[in-house]
């Protein structure tokens, strides 16, 4: 699907313009904002996926706007609420459903970090009009032993054993069990869908965005806690824990994601969910 190049333009000149406040002594050099979120509903719906065909998917867990099989960028910005807390964020997020013996279990919470991989953030510019993205292999079904990346993990206390089957972490009393989602960050500029929902971004190359790839967007990373300590008798809705996968649709008021980009990410400055910044 083709990105609306007029609308695009529109919005890159509003971003552009904006000057952003200079950054003070103290504040942690990092490209870095946020937005938390608590569940918005649950649902086998999945609009990137399956549009318009409810039910057609497995279970998932949705953030932002109550979402449904026909979510589009215009209905998010059109929302009149929102489970996530960064002012003008009306963009959905979704991970399918953990569940221990078939009922899902407790969550905590979720934190969306938008960042920047590049050395020199200065580059990125705010995602486009209408820009979904899938990460992560919902078909993917093999063991994850302790050791290997993209797995679930121990947040707040050490790893103390896994599950029967190998494929989960035993947390320490007073942690909770973790799942960091870092999304590609490198857009093909001209697209904002394909086929598999993932062919139209990519990864930096020597540290910058370029080839097929050659625009720069926020690197999105979703923090998705819950409120259990791992063990045995884990599943996601799609599988294995193999398959753990996000979701994410623009539904950004477009000037606010320009401040917030302009101010902290391209002047490689730590915010917190607003465009004012952070030390420490």
């Amino acid at each position: 699907m083709d990105v609306d190049q007029a609308r695009y333009q529109r919005e890159l000149t509003d971003y552009q313009r904006i000057v952003p406040p200079p950054v003070p002594a103290g504040t942690t050099r990092v490209a870095e904002f946020h937005t938390d979120c608590t569940i918005a509903n649950e649902a086998k719906d999945d609009a990137i996926v399956f549009p318009r065909l409810p039910g057609a998917s497995h279970m998932h867990t949705f953030f932002g706007p109550r979402n449904d099989a026909f979510m589009t960028t215009e209905t998010l910005l059109a929302a009149g609420s929102t489970t996530c807390n960064s002012p003008g964020d009306n963009a959905a997020y979704w991970v399918p459903q953990l569940q221990r013996n078939g009922v899902a279990v407790p969550f905590k919470s979720m934190r969306v970090y938008y960042g920047s991989r590049l050395p020199d953030p200065s580059a990125v510019r705010p995602f486009p009009p209408g820009l979904v993205m899938v990460q992560g292999d919902a078909k993917l079904q093999v063991p994850t032993q302790k050791g290997q990346g993209n797995q679930f993990w121990c947040a707040g206390s050490a790893e103390i054993g896994r599950s029967v089957d190998g494929n989960w972490p035993v947390c320490a009393p007073g942690g909770n069990l973790i799942y960091q989602l870092v999304f590609k960050d490198c857009w093909d500029g001209k697209h904002i869908d394909s086929p598999d929902h993932k062919s139209h971004m990519g990864d930096p190359v020597a540290g910058k965005c370029q080839g097929n790839y050659p625009v720069a967007v926020p690197n999105l990373s979703y923090m998705v806690n819950y409120d259990i300590l791992g063990g045995d008798g884990l599943a996601l809705s799609s599988g294995m824990a193999s398959s753990m996968h996000g979701d994410f649709m623009n539904g950004w008021d477009h000037v606010k994601l320009a401040a917030l980009v302009k101010t902290c990410l391209n002047q490689n400055a730590k915010c917190g969910t607003t465009p004012s910044f952070t030390g420490g």
